[in-house]
């Protein structure tokens, strides 16, 4: 046969995200005629891939959203019967794919022994440091972490051999992740999904993320708000509210004049077109794939200095505008300045597009599909 590859990827979070666009991006670019694609999600919306069998995976009310103690392992236990479900419906697995973490894709390492797959591990951002993490991070076949995400890898390895000499440890920690089950990437988006350019001619403010506290939705609100109305900017806040998490979130929406709201919009690509000032207000974010997007519609990107992967990238009035972490006057500034300097927005645009070229889903993702679809010979 020859789609006799089977790809299973796990998805138990309840809600969309960059983490979760990304492995899409991914995903798209495996060959189905070679392959054969399963997702088991608790949020189908976000995996909208034609040829993949889509498994809808239940999440009762009882079920404890603990990410420690008896609740969590009843939780793991549960997804494993919907692994295992899922292997009944749709046959042999050859490769389980985690989309978020360890912590959260227990389940798959859980039954790797019995079910004779194969594990590749994506990590999107820093993961907790435990014990049976670490031992997750050991077992996995393959290991594919965006660069910042390097230190609580090495942090969680580290915990894990811990009782070991430190010069021994640290050797055997470098082994494992200089060794090519270890693969670092960076994030990119596919050609047929670029971005719509956005309009230069009415400076309009543009944010897009979940409504955890950490991705700093309350900064651009207090800047918003200590503006007077008469000299306030329009401002498109695209948000998702995030289901099952004991994380602390914003509430939203707001009356707040200026602001037009948008939970979750399946136009938001022509929210963005309409606007062409993104402001990240993300605490260290490990990535950005809504930084990503904007930087292809050609927007003037506001970004925090704080060392986080994109102000590495950028600088500052040349394809970006850089302000002082959780610093609202720092923000309110270069919005001022952005505002007040309107032809600027094409030109710091037209820069930001171009960088962008080098983010590529095709290019950026080849080594992981590569690996994904590398056929093997089974014994069962």
């Amino acid at each position: 046969m020859t789609d006799d590859h089977h790809i299973f990827v796990f998805d138990p979070i309840c809600y969309a995200g960059g983490s979760k666009f990304a492995t899409r991006e991914v995903l798209k670019l495996i060959n189905s005629r070679k392959n054969r694609l399963t997702i088991l999600t608790s949020d189908p919306q976000s995996w909208p891939i034609a040829q993949a069998n889509i498994i809808s995976l239940s999440y009762p009310s009882w079920l404890s959203i603990s990410d420690v103690g008896k609740g969590y392992w009843l939780r793991q236990i549960y997804f494993c019967w919907w692994i295992l479900y899922s292997r009944y419906l749709y046959g042999s697995i050859q490769v389980a794919v985690g989309a978020s973490c360890p912590g959260n894709d227990m389940p798959i390492y859980l039954l790797k022994w019995l079910l004779r797959y194969k594990i590749a591990q994506f990590i999107h951002g820093n993961i907790s440091i435990s014990r049976s993490c670490g031992l997750c991070l050991y077992q996995a076949d393959n290991v594919f972490y965006l660069h910042s995400a390097y230190a609580s890898i090495n942090a969680v390895i580290q915990h894990r051999w811990r009782k070991l000499k430190p010069n021994i440890r640290d050797q055997k920690c470098q082994q494992l992740l200089s060794s090519s089950h270890f693969l670092p990437f960076i994030n990119g988006i596919a050609k047929k999904q670029s971005p719509m350019l956005c309009q230069y001619h009415t400076p309009t403010l543009f944010w897009a993320a979940s409504l955890l506290k950490w991705k700093g939705l309350d900064l651009l609100l207090e800047v918003i708000k200590e503006t007077p109305v008469n000299h306030r900017l329009p401002a498109n806040i695209c948000y998702l509210v995030p289901q099952n998490t004991t994380l602390p979130i914003t509430v939203a929406p707001q009356a707040i004049e200026s602001i037009h709201w948008h939970q979750q919009p399946e136009s938001i690509d022509n929210i963005r077109a309409q606007s062409n000032i993104f402001i990240s207000t993300s605490d260290k974010e490990p990535f950005g794939l809504s930084i990503l997007e904007a930087l292809f519609a050609g927007m003037c990107v506001i970004i925090p200095k704080d060392g986080a992967f994109w102000d590495t990238q950028l600088t500052h009035q040349k394809n970006c505008l850089k302000y002082i972490p959780h610093d609202s006057q720092s923000l309110q500034q270069q919005i001022n300045y952005i505002s007040h300097s309107p032809h600027q927005l094409a030109v710091l645009g037209s820069e930001a597009a171009l960088l962008s070229q080098d983010y590529q889903a095709e290019k950026c993702y080849a080594d992981i599909v590569s690996i994904l679809c590398q056929h093997t010979s089974r014994t069962t």
